[in-house]
Parts: structure tokens; sequence; C-alpha cells
């Protein structure tokens, strides 16, 4: 898909859900800061002005994010869970500012908790050994620890949304461990 890139700054928000939108873009490549800048504008626009969004434009960014952050994982690959905490981020923030909306996966704060923990690169038992001994472990240990720690995030300001979740129990008990993960 030649030019998927070009003018990023200059769309509007219509203009990149129509972009990202697009039925090649299957067929779109690009280098990872490519995509970053890709995804950095479209969020751009859509964190402009929130409360503004309609219905039917939160369902068409609904069908765009995720379609612009697959086509970037199937570019560059995950690049360290970058996609996946992008649009666990960007779900968060609209959370907060509009609500959930049933009819809308992209407002769904379960969609969010549930992407999380099933992120996680250890089991809670394993990072609840680890982590008081951190500075000790390899670099891929620490990372995962790490890794956990910026998966609790962007679900941390949601609890008020989650908290009758059935997995709600979950994020709490890695929640006590947060504070001591690197």
């Amino acid at each position: 898909m030649a030019g998927v890139f070009d003018d990023l700054g200059s769309l509007d928000l219509d203009g990149h859900v129509r972009r990202w939108s697009a039925r090649d873009l299957d067929e779109a490549d690009g280098s990872v800061n490519a995509w970053i800048a890709a995804a950095q504008q479209f969020a751009a626009r859509i964190q402009q002005d929130p409360e503004r969004l309609t219905d039917e434009r939160v369902r068409a960014i609904a069908q765009a994010w995720p379609a612009l952050l697959a086509a970037a994982e199937r570019a560059s690959g995950s690049q360290g869970n970058e996609w996946l905490l992008r649009d666990l981020w960007l779900r968060s923030w609209l959370l907060q500012r509009l609500g959930p909306r049933e009819d809308v996966p992209l407002l769904d704060p379960g969609q969010v908790l549930v992407r999380a923990l099933d992120a996680m690169p250890m089991s809670p038992e394993e990072a609840a050994s680890l982590a008081p001994r951190w500075r000790e472990l390899d670099r891929p240990r620490i990372l995962s620890l790490r890794t956990i720690r910026r998966l609790l995030a962007p679900v941390r300001p949601l609890a008020f949304l989650l908290a009758e979740h059935p997995r709600w129990g979950e994020a709490e008990a890695w929640e006590q461990l947060a504070g001591e993960l690197p």
C-alpha cells in the first residue's frame, strides 16, 4: 500500500479512520518508527476532543484503531508489547473520559483487564518469588517483571469500572506485587 505513511500529521480524525480502515492495509509495510508515528498521530486526533465523538465516529475508530495496530504488528512484530500497550492505554484513556459502551468493544473495560492479564509474562507466584530480589536477576527476567508493572498501569485507573468483573481478583493480586516490581 503505497503512501500509507504520507501526510500523517495533516490528516484529521476522519482521514485517519479512512486510512486505517482501508482493505489493503494487510499489504502495508514500514519501519517500526513509521508505525509508531502512525499510531501516535491517530491517537492524538482521537484525544483532541473526545467529548465531541459521536457514537458513529467511536464505532468507526473502534474498527480503524485495532486495524492499524494489527498491521503494525504484522509488519514489525510485537516490539515488546508496543502495540498492545498503546491499545490498552488509549482504551483506558477513552474509558475514563467517555465511560463504557456495551455496543463498542473499544469502550469495554473488561477487554483492557483481560488483555493485560492474558499478556502477563509469568504467574503471580513466580513474580512474587522474583520481585524482592529483582536486582540480582538477569536482564530478561528484570524486563519480564517490568512488563508486569507496565501492563497493570492502564488497568489501575479503571478499577471503578472493573470491581465486578470476574477476573478483577487476579488484577488485585498482581497489584499487591506492584510495589516490589522494578
